[in-house]
């Protein structure tokens, strides 16, 4: 497909949307007041005990604001329709994207892009602008670069996370527990891992590497580690991101249909 043909998808995809104008603000506004009350139980937690396994309030709210942006830009593009797909499985409507002459895997994410993340990425933009400005980050070029890579490749590594679940479908149809597995362990990020026992951070840094999306970037920008890993950490989402569209497409060719 083609990037004019992606955003003629998208233009029309907007204009729908458009159509229902408030229902579409109404839900920005729910959702930012649903993140503001997930910011503010945290808030209220470190006003209790200043300290979360040495992490203050900005930089708690710079771990948050990292992984909701990220999440917000990668999902955009990959959590309707990985989602979507086991009950396009089980409905059959899958084929239809199987027999155009287009790339199924950009045909399913141009028909299924969801505009409603402009909330997400609105309030997580506001609070991460407010801990760098609270933050003592020496600003030079490269950090500048790094920082700007490190949310692309956060991006990538959301989107992943997401393609594995629609991956699921393709092999095994059922995969909404996937779905719920995944935003559960996605909110263990918000917090440092440093924090959880030694399996869980093996976890989320070899086996679902979503550390690399927050905390080893804020560790090496905050001045809290200095290992020469860390600088790695831009190359992790694009890794990650081809491997699970790799695995998405062994699972399209191996695909026969829902059956009877």
């Amino acid at each position: 497909m083609s990037v004019k043909l992606f955003f003629h998808f998208l233009k029309i995809i907007m204009r729908t949307r458009m159509e229902y104008r408030a229902d579409f603000l109404l839900g920005m506004v729910g959702q930012i007041l649903g993140y503001a009350a997930n910011y503010l139980i945290v808030w209220l937690l470190l006003n209790r005990f200043t300290l979360i396994e040495g992490w203050a309030w900005p930089e708690m709210a710079f771990l948050i604001s990292v992984n909701v942006l990220t999440y917000a830009i990668g999902a955009s593009f990959t959590y309707s329709p990985m989602l979507s797909l086991e009950q396009l499985i089980i409905k059959g409507d899958l084929d239809k994207y199987l027999i155009k002459p287009i790339n199924p895997f950009t045909y399913l994410i141009a028909s299924f892009f969801n505009f409603g993340y402009i909330a997400h990425i609105l309030i997580s933009v506001v609070l991460l602008i407010w801990s760098l400005r609270n933050l003592d980050v020496h600003w030079g070029v490269f950090e500048s670069i790094y920082f700007m890579f490190t949310l692309l490749s956060g991006s990538m590594l959301q989107a992943g996370g997401l393609i594995l679940i629609g991956s699921w479908s393709l092999y095994f149809m059922k995969s909404q527990f996937m779905g719920d597995l995944y935003f559960k362990i996605k909110d263990v990020i918000n917090y440092p891992i440093s924090a959880y026992t030694a399996v869980i951070q093996i976890v989320l840094t070899w086996i679902m590497p979503l550390a690399f999306i927050n905390y080893f970037p804020a560790l090496y920008l905050l001045d809290k580690a200095d290992n020469i890993a860390l600088l790695l950490v831009p190359v992790i989402g694009p890794l990650f991101l081809l491997l699970t569209i790799f695995i998405w497409h062994r699972g399209i060719h191996q695909y026969q249909g829902a059956g009877s």
